[in-house]
């Protein structure tokens, strides 16, 4: 017997994608794989030996539940470098993943008949999250306006339930960036109507010039008491199978976090804690870096290779590692006698027939996209875009 919240829950497309071109590599297909929410690059050489070093220090213990204090106070010094705002060990915690921090955030934040505004598109598990809580996830759309926030399209969507905003930036799956404007008259709403802002900046250090991430809490020091931040060491630091994430914010919001994770998880694995203090250590700023250089050449490739193909269209993307192209053209097109009637059925070709995993765009809230992860080798890419391009020209 299943309960309804387990009825209604779906299983995240974007792992879906991902394990089904894994699967098809196994059995001797070469598959592009576009569908990868992670970089293809090991981690540095200093967080490996970290991770040996606390295995070999028998580092097998429980830990506190939101991790050992001296990650702690890393942590609050980093977020406290970041915001320019005062944050002790006591209002951070380090979770298995940022996508257990966004968990934990939503479930002791909002509840029955609040309602929870979430831009679209949307990084897939957000709305799940929030109906998990039992609140209502309220989706405003961006398509329109080239993935920006329109603040007066906001305010309008703010009713009396509205308890809530679900913000991410650098954005997964468009790539935009909010503007410093953009981001003040948000944070304006908020304080207007007494609202949580859950500030997800996952991707904070990929962004690629003119472009700038800019902090909530920066920009505006009286929002620190209702913002709580999400951070993550998955893609920056090529951690994604680490479960490295924190969550920042008032210190009554972490308490309660640490509640409800003591029932759950209890602590993240210990190993990778003793790991993520060495990722903090100023000697993997280059790392960091070169990551960032990497991608950006990826990214451009990426785009050539997109403005190659004129019956997709596509908003330049500032930061993280995906571009989300429009490909409602090809909805209207065959292949072989089969039309795509959307994108979800689109995907299943592409996998198909010309072997790349892309994720539909109905994953994020959309019905005319499909994302596209350059965070794969250049000639991956291109030869990627290649099929893609050959099955575009073979529609009719």
């Amino acid at each position: 017997m299943l309960s309804d919240r387990a009825r209604a829950l779906t299983g995240s497309q974007t792992s879906g994608m991902r394990n089904r071109a894994r699967k098809l590599r196994a059995e001797g297909v070469h598959v592009i794989n576009f569908a990868a929410g992670e970089l293809d690059q090991d981690t540095s050489d200093s967080i490996k030996g970290a991770a040996r070093q606390a295995i070999d220090a028998r580092r097998n213990q429980y830990t506190d539940t939101l991790g050992i204090r001296e990650l702690r106070e890393r942590l609050a010094a980093r977020v406290t470098h970041k915001t320019g705002a005062t944050y002790a060990a006591e209002e951070v915690g380090f979770t298995a993943g940022a996508k257990q921090a966004l968990f934990n955030a939503v479930f002791v934040s909002f509840q029955g008949n609040d309602e929870v505004i979430i831009p679209a598109p949307y990084w897939v598990t957000f709305p799940e999250q929030v109906r998990l809580a039992g609140a209502t996830p309220v989706f405003l759309p961006t398509a329109h306006n080239d993935f920006r926030i329109d603040t007066d399209e906001l305010a309008r969507a703010i009713t009396p339930r509205t308890r809530g905003i679900i913000l991410n930036t650098p954005h997964n799956p468009t790539g935009a960036v909010c503007s410093a404007a953009v981001l003040e008259g948000l944070a304006r709403l908020a304080l207007q109507h007494d609202l949580t802002v859950v500030f997800d900046e996952c991707y904070d250090e990929l962004v690629y010039e003119p472009a700038v991430h800019h902090n909530i809490v920066k920009l505006v020091p009286q929002m620190k008491a209702r913002t709580i931040l999400i951070g993550s060491f998955s893609k920056t630091y090529c951690m994604a199978g680490w479960r490295a994430g924190y969550i920042a914010g008032p210190q009554a919001t972490v308490k309660a976090v640490a509640n409800l994770q003591s029932h759950t998880a209890s602590n993240a694995c210990n190993i990778v804690q003793y790991a993520t203090l060495a990722a903090l250590e100023p000697g993997n700023d280059k790392f960091v870096a070169g990551i960032r250089a990497q991608l950006r050449e990826q990214r451009s490739v990426a785009q050539a290779c997109l403005a190659a193909i004129p019956e997709l269209s596509c908003v330049a993307p500032e930061g993280a590692f995906y571009v989300f192209p429009d490909v409602s053209r090809l909805l209207t097109m065959s292949f072989r006698g089969q039309r795509p009637e959307n994108v979800d059925t689109l995907a299943e070709m592409l996998l198909e027939h010309a072997h790349i995993a892309v994720v539909p765009g109905s994953a994020f809230g959309s019905d005319r996209h499909v994302r596209i992860s350059y965070a794969i080798p250049a000639d991956e890419i291109k030869t990627g875009f290649a099929r893609l391009a050959g099955f575009v020209k073979s529609l009719v």
